[in-house]
This record gives C-alpha cells, structure tokens and sequence, in this order.
C-alpha cells in the first residue's frame, strides 16, 4: 500500500506538473497568408518537434489571406507575427505602418513561369499576355521581375492582364488560351506539369538571395516583449537547423498530420525546400527589396534600409543556444 501511495502522489505531481507548464506558456499568434505546406513548414517544425514549447511558447498559426490584411492584423495588435512577402513589407513600412522586418525565412522565390501549351521558350511570350492575380501582388512582380531578368520588357515585349483570378483560374486561362504565361508556386508547378504545361523557367534561380518572405512584427511587441521575440527566432532557428539535417523525420510527422497533401507532393516540398529556409537577414537584402519595389526615394526620406527592419533580435537569437 505505501509504494502505490508513493506512485500515486508521483503521478499526480507529474500531472499537475505538467498542466502548470502548459499554463505558464505563452501564447503567440503567427499569421501566414498561405495554407500551404512550402509557406508554414518551419512553423510546422517549430510546433511538432518542440521547438516553440523548450522556449516556454505556446504558437497558433492563423491563416489571413493577403500580406495587407495579415500586416492589418499585426498593427490592430490581432496576431503577434506575420510571414509575409518582403515586397509587400518594405511597401507598408515606407507607407508608415508601424512594423519592422526582425529576420527573413525564405531567401528563395517560390515562383515558376510556366507556359500554355505550345509556348516552350521565354522568347515565345514576344508579342503575348502574361496573367497576374491583380495589381501589385506578389505573382505580378515575380513575373515582370523574372522576365526583366531573361531580357524581356513588360509593355515592349509583351503585355499583363490583370484579374486573371486565383492559381486555378489562371491554370483555366492557360488552357483556354486568354493568357500565354504565368508563374506559380512550387506545389502548383508540380500539378501543372503533369497537366502538360510547359515550364519556362525558375524565376528564384534568376533572382538569387532574393528575402522573398520575411517575419515582420509590430513596433509595440518590440518595445514591450523584446525577449519573447528572441525566444520565438531561436525556436524557430532550432527548427530549421532540425529540418535540413532530418528530413525523413520531418516528412514523417507532416503526413502523419494528413493536412498537407499525399506524400510524394510532401517530400517534394521538404526536400526542395529544407536547406533554403534561413532567419539570416542583412542591410543588403532590405536595400534589394526596397529597390525592387521602387520606393528608393520614401526610404531615402524614412532615413535608409535600417528604418525597415532590425537585427537585434536575431543576433541575439543566433548567439544563443536552449
């Protein structure tokens, strides 16, 4: 009777133990504007494998559609963080919203332009439509930014149409013939492949070290929780290191998860994408998008690329180990 006394007070104290911690946690709000595996995994990782908890974190990932209501919600104090385009950040920073980019997570852009049937090279877009979601979006800029780089001039060498619609819409266009070309992220590529769409080409492999998105937090949560910003970018570059040396683990636990897909198109994302993701961010890559972007002149009058973001956090972060 007196060892399973002994047991049962040391189960109640694990217990009650346990439920204490889970309370002590805190409670973050992690807005990503894609459901998609490529765009959530190193949050994914962070949750699964313990990350965010061994930094006494407990972190939701809020799905919100578009980087300029995600960035809404981050000033209105709704979430704590956003994954968000670098385009769209710098954009919204020079326009006085009171954010900072503090680290990077994808230098890579996820984008592919790929071609109606019969289009085969870039040269054929020569006198063609190009189709983008809308104005100042993310596919639009990849697209012009992709094809200035091949050599080819929007408005000289071919034309963009915008309102195409979604990824599916736009894959609707190609076939139907009312566009020629238009890019599309790594998943998508993947089914329009086998769908017969020609792919053109890479358009990160032309646009390299490219901080395509960023972690943007509020000016707010820097000044009244620097260290629980540190806490995240550490948890969140301990999951990365994770991800890019077991990569089966991971592939493992996400189709255990059965919310991302089958489990080849998982695999593929994984091992496509598990030694790009970095936190790593610098002046230069804050100065290429500001010039991407073309507002050199409002940041220029903010006072240069260091009004945009911050590197306090993730030095300290990268210099620490938990």
């Amino acid at each position: 009777m007196g060892l399973k006394f002994v047991l049962l007070v040391f189960t109640l104290l694990i217990a009650f133990g346990s439920r204490a911690e889970a309370a002590s946690a805190k409670s973050v709000n992690f807005a990503s504007n894609t459901p998609t595996l490529s765009g959530t995994l190193p949050l994914v990782v962070a949750q699964e494998f313990g990350f965010f908890a061994a930094e006494g974190l407990e972190v939701k990932t809020v799905l919100i559609r578009g980087g300029p209501t995600a960035m809404a919600a981050l000033v209105g104090g709704g979430v704590d963080y956003t994954l968000v385009a670098g385009v769209a950040a710098v954009r919204a920073i020079a326009q006085n919203a009171p954010m900072f980019i503090i680290s990077g997570i994808q230098p890579y852009m996820d984008y592919t332009l790929l071609g109606a049937k019969g289009i085969n090279s870039v040269n054929d877009l020569k006198g063609k439509v190009v189709g983008v979601t809308g104005p100042g979006g993310v596919a639009e800029f990849a697209a012009v930014e992709g094809l200035a780089k091949k050599g080819l001039v929007r408005d000289r060498d071919y034309k963009i149409l915008y309102g195409v619609g979604n990824s599916p819409s736009r894959a609707q266009a190609l076939e139907s013939g009312k566009i020629q070309a238009s890019p599309f992220s790594f998943l998508e590529r993947i089914e329009l492949e086998k769908k017969g769409f020609p792919t053109l080409f890479d358009i990160g492999s032309v646009m390299p070290g490219f901080p395509f998105v960023v972690i943007v937090s509020s000016k707010q949560k820097i000044e009244t929780d620097p260290e629980g910003i540190v806490s995240v970018l550490r948890a969140i570059k301990r999951a990365l290191d994770f991800l890019r040396n077991n990569q089966e683990k991971v592939a493992a636990a996400v189709i255990k998860k059965n919310t991302f897909g089958d489990p080849a198109s998982v695999r593929q994302v994984i091992n496509q994408f598990a030694n790009v993701y970095s936190i790593s961010i610098t002046k230069e890559d804050i100065e290429s998008l500001i010039a991407a972007t073309r507002i050199e002149a409002e940041a220029k009058k903010l006072g240069g690329a260091e009004k945009f973001f911050t590197r306090q956090f993730l030095v300290k972060a990268s210099g620490q180990n938990k």
